[in-house]
């Protein structure tokens, strides 16, 4: 069997619910187990108060943790910068001139595009918008803001994000990271303050978020966002997943460029998709 060679865009729709029955079957049955419950945390009435969300969450996330190790911190630093992108628009809003978001998202997608390019063996192109290196300190004490907040606890949470996704960089931290991002955001004001939409918001994340972070995808829409009334006023526009789209579609070219190697070990790089599952892919996207 050979791969197809299609054209790789990310603008358009690709339905989750065709990827998650390729997903490994221990990552489907969490899934579905998880879309089952009902949480208190999500201030859902009909919840059991012995079903508790983080313990939800921690398993979802191990199960990435416990497949292939080379690969399981490259899905959980993208999913950090999915929520890094979902999350900008909370700061912007607030302190408009706040550059710190946008460094972070630079790094991030720095980080993965050369570790990507390390696992994968192939050298790296340069490109100058992805190699910002500096130092990023982030100081959530500077609660300022220029427009009127329902609460500091938005942007506090916020500010959080990112200096989480920072850490998921970091080998020993990332799983760690990612449940102090999805505190914020899930449960959190991170995104948006207050009650309402919460299970939309956790369905979001186990049924776009979790399969996109799988395949190294951008997230179908977060036009949902938009129709939750409980904001200040932050607009949640599909602009800031254009760096989201561009990376994959570059991580992309590559899996496929090397998916002759997809079962043999050479040097060491172990193909993170079969060559079946790669054209089910790619049969969607090209639908």
């Amino acid at each position: 069997m050979t791969v197809q060679r299609i054209s790789i865009n990310f603008k358009k729709r690709l339905d989750r619910r065709v990827l998650l029955p390729h997903m490994p079957i221990s990552l489907q049955k969490g899934i579905a187990a998880a879309q089952e419950q009902h949480y208190e945390e999500l201030y859902e009435p009909e919840a059991d108060s012995n079903v508790v969300l983080e313990d939800t969450v921690i398993e979802i996330l191990s199960l990435f943790q416990n497949e292939s190790q080379g690969w399981s911190q490259l899905r959980s630093v993208w999913m950090a910068l999915i929520f890094a992108v979902v999350v900008e628009p909370t700061i912007s809003y607030y302190q408009p001139h706040n550059l710190t978001p946008q460094k972070i998202i630079d790094r991030l997608v720095n980080w993965l595009l050369k570790d990507l390019a390390k696992n994968l063996d192939v050298k790296q192109e340069s490109n100058p918008a992805f190699q910002n290196e500096e130092t990023i300190s982030i100081n959530a004490e500077k609660l300022f803001t220029e427009k009127p907040i329902s609460s500091f606890q938005v942007l506090s949470e916020a500010l959080d994000v990112y200096a989480a996704a920072l850490k998921t960089l970091e080998p020993n931290h990332s799983l760690e990271s990612l449940l102090d991002i999805l505190d914020d955001c899930l449960e959190g004001y991170a995104i948006f303050p207050g009650s309402a939409g919460r299970r939309e918001l956790f369905d979001w994340w186990l049924l776009d978020v979790v399969p996109s972070s799988w395949y190294f995808i951008p997230p179908d829409s977060v036009d949902f966002l938009d129709e939750l009334k409980n904001r200040d006023g932050v607009n949640y526009s599909a602009a800031g997943l254009g760096k989201l789209e561009k990376a994959s579609s570059w991580i992309w070219s590559r899996f496929i460029n090397r998916s002759d190697k997809s079962i043999n070990a050479e040097n060491g790089f172990v193909h993170p998709f079969a060559l079946e599952e790669l054209n089910i892919f790619l049969e969607e996207l090209a639908k």
